[in-house]
C-alpha cells in the first residue's frame, strides 16, 4: 500500500523507531507514576508536579528550529547524537535531585536534547515521497511498543528503583539511543517538489496547530487520570497498567487499516477533524466516570485517534517541506509538538488543583471539539475558494 521499500528505506525506519523508542521509553516511564511517586519531593504541589513534567516540552518546543537549522549544516547524525547526550544527562541530574526544583531543572535539560524534527527530517532524507508514510508508521510503532513496554513496567520498575531509579533508567536509554544513531546510513537526498509557498505554509501550520493540541491533552491526560483511577475508583497504582495496555494495544491493530485506507484514498486531511472529535468526545466521556470498563473503552477509542494522527501528520508535512531546508522546516512543526506537551502538564497541573480532575477532562475534550469544528469550516473554505 506504500509502496515497496529498499533496504537503506527499512533500515533507516527500524533503526529510527529503535533510537525513539529508547527515548520515549524513558519518558513514558515515568508519565504513568509521577505524580504520585513525587508526592514526597520537598516542595511539592501539584502545580509544581504538572510544571515538572510539562518543561520538557518547552525546552523541546524552543530548541526544535535550533537544532533542525544545525542538522541542515552540520549534518543529523552529530545533533541527534547531541541530543541524545544532553537527554541523559538531563537524567541525571534529575536522579540525584532533592527538591522540585532540582527536579524541573533536570527535566528541562533532558528536554534540551530537540531530536524530534531532526530525526523526522532524517528519515524523510532516505525515504522516497511514496514510502515515507510506512516510514512515519514504523517510527509510530516503535513508540507505540515503547508505550505499551511502559506501562506493563513503570510500576514494578518505580515499585522497585523509586523515582531516582527511573531516572537513571532514563540516562541509560539516551546511550542505548546514541549507540544506534552510529548505525543509521549514510545520506542519500534527493531534491523533492513542493507545493507553492503559500498552499504549503497554510497547511504545515494547520497541522503545527493541531499537533500542539494533540500533545497538550494526551500529556495532560497523563497528569489527571492516575489520580483520577486512584481517588475515584480505588484502582491502585500497581494495576493501572491494565488500562493502558489494552487500550493501547487495540489502538496499535486498529490503526494500521485505518492509515491504509487513508493512504489509498487521499482522505489523511479529511480525516483530520473526525479524530480531534473523537478525542474530544473521549476526554469529555471519561470524565463522567463510570466504570473501570468505561474507562477503557474511552482510552481505546482517545489513544486510537492520537495514534492516528501521531502516524499521518508529520508524513504530510515532511511532504510539503521538500529538502532544502527540512530540519529547520520540520522543527516548526515539533517545536508546536513539546510546546503542547509544556502546556498540557503545566496547564493540567494548574486546573487539577483549581478544579478537579472531571472538569479538567472536560475543559481539554472540549478544546478537542471546537478544534474539529474549525477544521470542518477551514476545510469547507478551502474547497469553495477551489470551486470558484
Amino acid at each position: 500500500m506504500f509502496g515497496q521499500l529498499d533496504s537503506v528505506e527499512l533500515r533507516t525506519g527500524l533503526t529510527l523507531a529503535g533510537v525513539i523508542a529508547f527515548r520515549m521509553l524513558g519518558l513514558f516511564m515515568i508519565l504513568p507514576v509521577f505524580m504520585l511517586l513525587a508526592v514526597d519531593m520537598p516542595g511539592f504541589t501539584p502545580f509544581k508536579a504538572g510544571l515538572a513534567i510539562g518543561i520538557y516540552g518547552l525546552t523541546q518546543a524552543l530548541l526544535q528550529q535550533p537544532f533542525g537549522k544545525l542538522s541542515d549544516r552540520f549534518g543529523r547524525r552529530p545533533i541527534m547524537l547531541l541530543g541524545l547526550a544532553l537527554f541523559a544527562v538531563g537524567g541525571v541530574v534529575a536522579a540525584m535531585a532533592g527538591s522540585m526544583e532540582m527536579l524541573m531543572a533536570g527535566r528541562a535539560l533532558q528536554g534540551c536534547g530537540a531530536i524530534a524534527g531532526v530525526a523526522l527530517a532524517f528519515a524523510a532524507d532516505h525515504t522516497r515521497p511514496q514510502n515515507r508514510s510506512v516510514i512515519m508508521a514504523i517510527i509510530g510503532m516503535g513508540i507505540g511498543a515503547s508505550f505499551l513496554l511502559s506501562m506493563m513496567i513503570a510500576v514494578p520498575l518505580a515499585t522497585l528503583l523509586g523515582l531516582s531509579g527511573l531516572f537513571w533508567l532514563t540516562a541509560a536509554l539516551g546511550v542505548v539511543g546514541m549507540l544506534l544513531v552510529f548505525s543509521l546510513p549514510a545520506p542519500q537526498v534527493e531534491r523533492e517538489e513542493i507545493l507553492q509557498e503559500s498552499e504549503s505554509s497554510t497547511i504545515v501550520w494547520l497541522f503545527a496547530f493541531s499537533v500542539f493540541l494533540l500533545h497538550a491533552v494526551m500529556t495532560l491526560l497523563f497528569v489527571v487520570l492516575p489520580g483520577m483511577l486512584v481517588s475515584q475508583f480505588g484502582f491502585e497504582l500497581e494495576y493501572h497498567w491494565r488500562i493502558y495496555v489494552p487500550s493501547m494495544l487495540g489502538s496499535v491493530i486498529l490503526v494500521f487499516p485505518l492509515l491504509r485506507w487513508m493512504t489509498v484514498n487521499g482522505q489523511e486531511v479529511r480525516v483530520m477533524p473526525m479524530a480531534f472529535l473523537t478525542l474530544g468526545g473521549a476526554l469529555i466521556l471519561m470524565s463522567f466516570g463510570g466504570s473501570i470498563a468505561t474507562i477503557i473503552v474511552f482510552s481505546l477509542a482517545f489513544f486510537l485517534a492520537f495514534n492516528l494522527l501521531e502516524a499521518a501528520m508529520p508524513s504530510m508535512v515532511s511532504k510539503l517541506t521538500g529538502t532544502t531546508g527540512r530540519g529547520k522546516k520540520m522543527g516548526l512543526y515539533t517545536t508546536f509538538q513539546f510546546l503542547g506537551a509544556f502546556t498540557g502538564g503545566m496547564g493540567g497541573g494548574w486546573l487539577l488543583g483549581f478544579i478537579g480532575d472531571a472538569v479538567t477532562l472536560s475543559v481539554a475534550g472540549s478544546f478537542c471539539t471546537l478544534w474539529a469544528i474549525a477544521m470542518l469550516l477551514w476545510l469547507r473554505a478551502v474547497n469553495n475558494r477551489r470551486q470558484t
